[in-house]
């Protein structure tokens, strides 16, 4: 049998209630030439028999039934078993519109040095819908890492030789970050990117693994984060890496203390980057002056001081703010500043 273009792969564990809408929304795809790999992770509902009868009506599908290990060794074995070029991930509570395939194929075929290519999302389900458009150029990639994820899992496609040639593998030691971890340590070896189009409804529940584990995936995460300011030449003192978690989850502090803090930070990354030149310069300049911006943006009550004190940084220049936008934060600081006065 000649191996498929893509291998579509999606662990599932009782996984049910949401099981079929997933599977429906890769067999739809535009794009055919795929097998489709679902692990069954020990279910112990309906999922088995939602599975099989799938699979009796479309020969693509390929199932593997282990006992309940998780999701690590779950990604795992479908990455062995895979035949594809191409690796694409799916989750089994989430919609592939139905063009997603044949879109990352396209961008895939004409972007050789792009190992793990992502898409940007829609959420839905619980919260009100939300389209989340992440960087796209690998520079900005790549420097966003430092502080987060900006691939979305279930979006990927990952380039199948790259993968075998560098020996990578998800990462049982970095639990409910596993993604983020195999996005860190590919960026060593290859570019990555995002589509910028939206091409995967992500469904948020309160049954995810990111509610039900949040505060590990949290303890992970800043380990992956604490890797990458080691690599970059910095070793954060206790009260710096509490401030660059901040900055990683968006928690600013809308505070004199909190901002001059921040800026005290987002600069001694700056200078270690000019040190080690571990990521392209603008980039990086721009992912820093980005987050300059979301710490003084909620400070426009402390009036002309948040003004000032933004538009003297070299970050606001990286900031992305047109000049209008300039224009509006600034009328803002000066009429909150008359207000709280």
């Amino acid at each position: 049998m000649a191996a498929p273009c893509v291998s579509v792969l999606m662990p599932v564990s009782n996984g049910a209630r949401y099981l079929e809408e997933a599977i429906q929304s890769i067999l739809q795809q535009t794009f055919s030439d795929f097998e489709f790999i679902i692990i069954n992770d020990g279910s112990t509902d309906g999922t088995a028999g939602i599975i099989d009868r799938y699979r009796l009506n479309d020969s693509r599908i390929r199932i593997y039934e282990q006992p309940h290990q998780g999701l690590v060794p779950a990604l795992n074995h479908g990455l062995e078993m895979a035949r594809g070029v191409y690796i694409a991930r799916m989750d089994a509570d989430d919609v592939s519109l139905p063009h997603r395939l044949a879109v990352q194929v396209e961008f895939m075929d004409s972007q050789p040095a792009v190992g793990v290519c992502g898409t940007w999302i829609e959420t839905y389900g619980r919260d009100r819908p939300e389209i989340r458009r992440y960087p796209c150029q690998d520079g900005m990639i790549r420097s966003s890492l430092l502080f987060e994820s900006v691939l979305a899992h279930p979006s990927v496609m990952i380039r199948r030789d790259m993968l075998h040639r560098h020996a990578l593998l998800y990462d049982a030691g970095a639990p409910c970050a596993e993604d983020y971890d195999l996005w860190v340590r590919a960026a060593q070896h290859s570019l990555l990117g995002n589509v910028p189009h939206v091409l995967l409804r992500y469904r948020v529940h309160e049954h995810q693994i990111v509610n039900q584990y949040g505060a590990e995936k949290r303890a992970t995460a800043q380990k992956i984060r604490l890797r990458q300011l080691h690599s970059l030449g910095v070793v954060p003192e206790e009260r710096e890496m509490k401030l660059h978690e901040a900055l990683a989850s968006w928690q600013m502090m809308p505070t004199k203390d909190f901002i001059l803090d921040a800026h005290a930070w987002l600069m001694k990354l700056m200078s270690a980057n000019q040190m080690t030149h571990i990521y392209p310069t603008e980039a990086f300049q721009r992912t820093l002056g980005c987050r300059w911006d979301a710490v003084c943006a909620p400070a426009t009550h402390l009036g002309l001081w948040t003004w000032n004190t933004f538009r003297r940084s070299r970050l606001q220049a990286s900031s992305g703010l047109s000049w209008k936008e300039h224009l509006k934060f600034g009328v803002k600081c000066g009429i909150r500043r008359k207000q709280y006065a």
